[in-house]
């Protein structure tokens, strides 16, 4: 199921049915892949003298999620901030069909949600109300498959958030709203790539 392997050439090939540990030159990774991501994930940051750097990865095999798709989570989570409620949603790939977005059946309150996602699932994403989009501890320890994870926040403001991370079983990587989604998501801030607007002062530069 797992294996373990030594970057001496660059990149090894996967071997592991469900992932392989990879020594590389700028620390460890877990490399896995499926049949919509193919990603590399460090979880140990070192240097490994005599090995080539390999870099964190996460590849969309089927391209960029639909601008359509953003716009919907986005709506779906207004209506359930109006309602007091959190709100999860999915996306999943359909070889005939492209991208598709569901309401996996699930049981929301206001700071919490409870859901049976799709096995199959290339994205999750839920909201969090007003309050800010981090990843809980409570987060942490449900999102251990491989895709994408994503959460929406401080809703009903003026500037909203989103945070977005690929998970291989446990292990995560934060990735950019861009690289995940075409077309434009303003006004949301990407709290994990761009600088928080509270906090630059005159000269544009970030405290």
């Amino acid at each position: 199921m797992v294996e373990y392997l030594v970057a001496r050439d660059g990149v090894p090939f996967r071997k592991g049915l469900a992932f392989d540990y990879v020594l590389a030159g700028d620390g460890v990774y877990v490399a896995a892949t499926n049949d919509a991501l193919d990603v590399r994930v460090p979880i140990a940051d070192c240097e490994v003298r005599g090995l080539p750097l390999v870099y964190p990865t996460c590849n969309l095999k089927h391209g960029r999620l639909p601008r359509w798709i953003w716009a919907a989570i986005v709506w779906a989570a207004h209506v359930g901030y109006t309602g007091g409620r959190e709100v999860l949603l999915a996306v999943t790939f359909d070889p005939n069909r492209g991208y598709r977005l569901t309401v996996p059946p699930q049981v929301a309150g206001p700071e919490c949600v409870v859901y049976r996602p799709p096995t199959d699932a290339v994205l999750e994403i839920h909201s969090h109300g007003p309050h800010p989009a981090v990843f809980s501890t409570t987060d942490n320890r449900d999102e251990l498959g491989l895709r994408l994870y994503g959460v929406v926040g401080r809703l009903g403001t003026e500037r909203p958030e989103v945070s977005l991370r690929v998970g291989a079983y446990g292990h995560f990587l934060p990735v950019a709203w861009d690289s995940v989604f075409e077309g434009d998501r303003a006004p949301f801030r990407d709290v994990n790539f761009d600088p928080c607007r509270e906090h630059i002062d005159g000269d544009g530069v970030p405290d």
